[in-house]
């Protein structure tokens, strides 16, 4: 199976990916690879090998890194990933998407797939009424029962200074092949977070979110893989335009 490749910045999509040179030390050999995270304390790169067609070859040799739009999933002789390039994907069920990821000043990232739903918590700090019993969640209907016995027990208006509310996502839904992890600080102690490649389904909502100081980024991005495009859009804007 070739599929389409992808680049994911922390909502922007660009088509292919990067292929540079890693030097292998102890062989003293430079194999073409796709390289995400970082090297060093508190970081990890990520190599997946790329096996190049002959002319892709040349040039990567000549320039040091090449870029490639699609490709099928291998494996070395050691049993781990490696991408086989193709000249073009033959389907659309699936591509690969190289997540790199930005985290927040002194902050980090995750990957999930959608929204599954939202809930909501009563603060520690709130005393309850016997009439609100005590859960570790609550769903909507039960908010909008118990928020006026909570407001009026904590003499607000406001239903948001008795309940926070929670989103709870779905998992992840892509096949990871290789993955690394970016940091800030000495040896990561002011941030970090993972960069992905990844094996992505065709029609599944996937998300990246960025914790930290973002001065006023958007704090996550939603994609779907859709008739052979990425699209990609904030909440809001899925929200307004109802897009996927």
């Amino acid at each position: 199976m070739k599929i389409k490749i992808f680049t994911i910045n922390s909502g922007t999509v660009y088509d292919g990916a990067t292929v540079e040179s890693f030097s292998l030390k102890g062989a003293n050999i430079t194999i073409p690879a796709i390289i995400i995270g970082e090297e060093g304390r508190g970081r990890e790169l990520g190599i997946l090998p790329v096996q190049l067609l002959p002319e892709t070859y040349k040039k990567w040799e000549q320039n040091g890194s090449v870029r490639i739009y699609a490709a099928s999933l291998g494996a070395t002789k050691a049993g781990k990933p490696k991408l086989l390039q193709a000249e073009e994907a033959d389907t659309d069920e699936k591509c690969i998407c190289v997540f790199r990821t930005m985290i927040g000043y002194r902050g980090c990232n995750v990957h999930t797939g959608d929204r599954k739903e939202v809930y909501y918590t009563i603060p520690w700090y709130i005393s309850l009424p016997p009439e609100v019993p005590k859960q570790p969640r609550y769903t909507k209907e039960e908010k909008e029962m118990y928020a006026p016995i909570l407001c009026k027990h904590r003499n607000t208006d406001d239903w948001r200074e008795v309940f926070d509310a929670k989103i709870e996502f779905l998992p992840f839904p892509g096949d990871v092949i290789c993955s690394g992890i970016i940091a800030q600080g000495a040896a990561g102690r002011m941030g970090s977070g993972r960069h992905l490649i990844a094996i992505i389904p065709a029609n599944t909502v996937f998300r990246t979110a960025y914790g930290g100081r973002l001065y006023g980024a958007p704090g996550a991005h939603y994609y779907i893989f859709r008739d052979g495009e990425i699209i990609s859009a904030t909440w809001q804007e899925r929200v307004i335009s109802d897009i996927f």
